[in-house]
């Protein structure tokens, strides 16, 4: 937003009649915090992407009949992108007062009798449609504040909006229709008058809504087109392509083009890289974030910190309501990202416009094998012949040949993303890396690797292999680049060169290594690791047969900065356990396939001060007891396949922080224990946290 003179186009915003379906309980939820709690002045936002609704619902709040009767004055007020401060002043000047007071419109300064006028009353003022914080801090200011219980109601697509405005009411993000509400309306739209859907038609229009994505504007417009065709074939062909019958899409690109001209220049790179993906494509967030570092989207001076600012870029995306997450984590972070179809085909367009990507598509499998041609300030082509070009290859679509996978990479010298874990690669591959030095980011799957093989692309950030054979040697480390290693269970040995450190390694995993070789001056070599998944070889050996030996003794050193840590398959010694509470970062430990030398009891006395995350998988005790100091942070707890425990510890009941226990395939009397941790947290302490029970049919 900014104050100016000049005109500006509105947003679009497709009609959605006042009897909204689908959001009964968004409109009584968002009624009771304007019309209930406490008498200061609060600001109620309600939050979310184009198309969802926000406008529609805020109105049929503004108009309901407890809101006016509540009220003693209410002013709607429509904000674009540029507005001029005055003229909004004016115009919610001319509603509160009525016509008669139109000689208003000559003021100088409306916002002293704004305040005049409403200072004794107790008002609602819509602002629909804010964009950003600009301005926010003297517009608030023109609105007083008397105890009255007043209300300012703010529609804006952005969270960073949202969070600003917030007064003591939390935004409200509003979510997408479900399906059988998105069938609701989609019905509701195209027969008309109360007449029922034909039985021929039902199955065909339930696909069309769901293909329709919970966007009430979307389905409306669909609904247009759906009214006039009463085909079951043409139904279907509007359900597997939706964005070609969209009546309005200039409209709706306009609607994201507004989104998009507010995103910081950093984050539109990121954006339209997201498109490059097939509609309905998860994008894994951990390698999108991967994806962006290597491909310089994502600068820092602090190198350190590259992955943190990925992740508060995506962040930023998805508070702008353009990117939707798709899956989460047991701990809440984001698993799984989307870009909706109408965001996507703005992307491709976008990229066609500014040059930045070209895509390579085949008539047989368009949607799902492309190749990605990046770019830079040169002319596009299609010419595979082009070696300076740069080349971006992502998973499951490629075009390469799956029998020859490098057929044409022999001549993109510059490609910096190999992406190829569902494809299984011969032995043929070693001598295509000679040919890209540039690579930066490298998953692959074969069955035999070796590393030497990649040890001259010292530009290399990356790797990922999926093997059943893995030769290790140690020229992988004189890569210095290396930021995150993930090789399955590839072993890791001490090398005799001492000049050999690798501060920018962040993750290693999975990897098994001895006792002895964890040692301090091997661990200083990664000064900056933080997240390890290992395999601690003498553990497992001779299961049966472990007992009390030299090896429930040994000094065992892990990384000191370690935030992350997984192990597996291990006899857990008081030693370790001692080692593992000793790392003061650590805020996720991750334990599978554990034992326990003689009696199967884990009594815990250590603290954990850091930790948020902690999951036993397959850990083989009868009996858990800790101290209520053991997990002062904890805030999500899984148990899975623990089948010899008897229960979780109730001392859980006095942690402050956890949100989540989360328990898979235990016994009955371990589910019983967290339920009634969540009922006791429930009753004394007013606590609410998610319990989560999943067993395997039986």
């Amino acid at each position: 937003m900014e104050n100016t003179e000049e005109s500006c186009i509105e947003p679009y915003y497709p009609p959605i009649d006042e009897e909204l379906v689908g959001f009964d309980d968004d409109a009584e939820n968002i009624t009771k915090y304007l019309i209930r709690g406490r008498m200061d002045l609060d600001i109620v936002s309600i939050v979310g992407m184009a198309g969802l609704g926000k406008t529609a619902l805020a109105r049929k709040i503004y108009n309901s009949r407890s809101i006016i009767d509540h009220f003693d004055v209410r002013a709607w007020c429509s904000v674009s992108q540029t507005y001029n401060m005055r003229e909004l002043l004016l115009q919610i000047l001319k509603q509160i007062t009525g016509d008669h007071h139109s000689n208003y419109v000559d003021l100088d300064y409306p916002e002293f009798i704004l305040r005049r006028i409403l200072k004794a009353t107790k008002y609602l003022i819509v602002l629909d449609n804010i964009w950003e914080v600009h301005g926010l801090a003297y517009f608030r200011a023109c609105f007083p504040d008397r105890h009255t219980g007043s209300r300012i109601m703010v529609t804006t697509r952005n969270e960073e909006v949202a969070s600003y405005v917030k007064g003591y009411s939390d935004p409200y993000s509003l979510p997408f229709l479900k399906d059988e509400k998105s069938w609701e309306l989609l019905q509701k739209k195209v027969f008309q008058r109360g007449n029922s859907c034909p039985l021929e038609l039902v199955n065909v229009g339930q696909l069309v809504a769901k293909k329709c994505k919970g966007l009430p504007s979307l389905i409306i417009m669909i609904a247009e087109i759906l009214s006039e065709e009463r085909e079951a074939s043409s139904w279907l062909k509007v359900a597997y392509d939706i964005s070609s019958h969209v009546s309005d899409k200039e409209m709706i690109m306009k609607t994201i083009q507004s989104s998009y001209d507010y995103l910081p220049d950093h984050l539109k790179p990121c954006l339209l890289y997201m498109g490059l993906f097939p509609k309905d494509y998860e994008i894994p967030v951990s390698n999108l974030l991967k994806w962006w570092i290597a491909e310089e989207f994502v600068q820092s001076i602090d190198t350190l910190k590259l992955e943190e600012l990925s992740e508060i870029c995506l962040c930023n995306l998805v508070g702008s309501n353009l990117v939707v997450v798709s899956k989460t984590r047991s701990n809440g972070k984001m698993k799984c990202c989307i870009v909706l179809d109408q965001v996507r085909d703005f992307c491709l367009r976008k990229i066609t416009e500014e040059k930045f990507m070209q895509l390579i598509g085949y008539p047989d499998q368009p949607e799902e094998q492309r190749l990605c041609m990046y770019i830079e300030d040169r002319t596009m082509t299609s010419d595979f012949k082009e070696s300076d070009q740069e080349f971006i290859v992502h998973p499951k679509f490629s075009i390469l040949d799956r029998k020859n996978p490098f057929r044409l990479l022999n001549n993109l010298k510059l490609v910096r993303v190999l992406h190829l874990l569902d494809i299984y690669l011969d032995n043929s591959f070693p001598t295509a890396f000679q040919s890209l030095p540039h690579l930066r980011y490298l998953a692959i799957f074969v069955k035999a690797f070796d590393c030497k093989w990649v040890s001259h692309l010292l530009h290399l950030q990356t790797l990922r292999v999926r093997s059943s054979y893995i030769m290790i040697s140690p020229a992988i480390w004189k890569i210095s680049k290396l930021r995150h290693v993930d090789i399955n269970e590839f072993p890791v040995t001490i090398w005799e060169e001492d000049d050999i450190v690798l501060d920018n390694l962040k993750t290693l995993g999975m990897c098994s290594m001895s006792v002895a070789d964890m040692t301090r001056k091997f661990w200083d070599k990664f000064a900056n690791l933080e997240e390890l998944r290992l395999h601690i070889n003498e553990f497992a050996d001779h299961i049966s047969d472990y007992s009390s030996s030299a090896l429930m003794n040994l000094d065992i050193i892990f990384p000191s900065r370690l935030k992350c840590l997984s192990l597996s398959e291990i006899f857990l010694t008081d030693e370790l356990v001692s080692s593992i509470a000793e790392l003061r970062y650590l805020e996720t430990l991750k334990l599978s396939e554990i034992y326990f030398a003689g009696e199967k009891h884990w009594d815990l006395s250590y603290t954990f001060g850091q930790l948020e995350f902690l999951k036993l998988h397959r850990v083989f005790m009868t009996k858990w007891s800790c101290s209520e100091d053991s997990f002062p942070r904890l805030e999500c707890l899984v148990v899975k396949n623990c089948s010899k425990l008897e229960e979780i510890p109730d001392t859980f009941m006095d942690s402050g922080f956890l949100r989540l226990i989360k328990v898979i395939d235990c016994s009955d009397s371990v589910c019983n224990s967290a339920v009634k941790i969540k009922e006791e947290l429930g009753e004394c302490y007013g606590i609410s946290i998610q319990v989560d029970i999943s067993k395997k049919d039986k």
